[in-house]
C-alpha cells in the first residue's frame, strides 16, 4: 500500500513536471520567402563549365571563354551581388548587382554595373543553368559586325 502511494505521488509530481514545462513552447519564426526570392534561391550558387553553346552563324563558342558565374542573396535570400568571371566579351568582370523576375519554368535576371550583357533569360534544375540573350557582336579580326541570340549551359558547382 505504502509503495502504491509513494508510485503514485511520484506519477502526479513527473505529471506535474511534464504539464508546466510543455506550456513553455517556442514559437517557430516561418517566413515564407516572396516568389523573387524562391527565384534567387534557385540561382544562388557557383555556375561553371559552358556546353551546349549556341552563337550566330560566324561567331565561335570561344565567346563564352571559361565562363564562371556567381549570384549571392543576402540573409533575407534577396538577390545581392552577381560576378561574372572568365567570360569579358559577355560580362565584365566587375561585380554588379541583379534582381530576377518570372517563373520558375522561365526566369529573367536584369544585371546593372556589368556590360555588355545586363538582361538574359535564365532556366534552372537542380544541376544545371541556361542562358538565353541576344546580344550584338564584332569580329575585331575581321570588322564584321552583327546581332543575334546565343546560349549556353552551365552545371552547378
Amino acid at each position: 500500500m505504502k509503495l502504491q502511494n509513494t508510485l503514485s505521488l511520484v506519477l502526479i509530481l513527473v505529471a506535474m513536471v511534464l504539464a508546466t514545462t510543455s506550456c513553455e513552447k517556442e514559437m517557430i519564426e516561418r517566413t515564407v520567402p516572396n516568389p523573387e526570392q524562391l527565384l534567387a534561391g534557385r540561382l544562388t550558387g557557383t555556375w561553371v563549365n559552358p556546353v551546349n553553346i549556341i552563337t550566330p552563324t560566324d561567331v565561335p563558342p570561344e565567346v563564352f571563354g571559361n565562363m564562371r558565374l556567381v549570384f549571392t542573396t543576402d540573409d533575407a535570400g534577396n538577390p545581392a551581388a552577381f560576378l561574372g568571371k572568365d567570360c569579358p566579351i559577355v560580362f565584365s568582370a566587375a561585380e554588379s548587382s541583379w534582381v530576377v523576375t518570372g517563373t520558375q519554368e522561365l526566369t529573367t535576371v536584369k544585371l546593372s554595373g556589368t556590360a555588355p550583357v545586363d538582361e538574359f533569360q535564365a532556366q534552372v534544375d537542380a544541376n544545371n543553368l541556361t542562358l538565353s540573350f541576344y546580344m550584338g557582336w564584332e569580329n575585331i579580326e575581321t570588322g564584321e559586325t552583327g546581332e543575334g541570340d546565343f546560349q549556353v549551359t552551365l552545371t552547378r558547382q
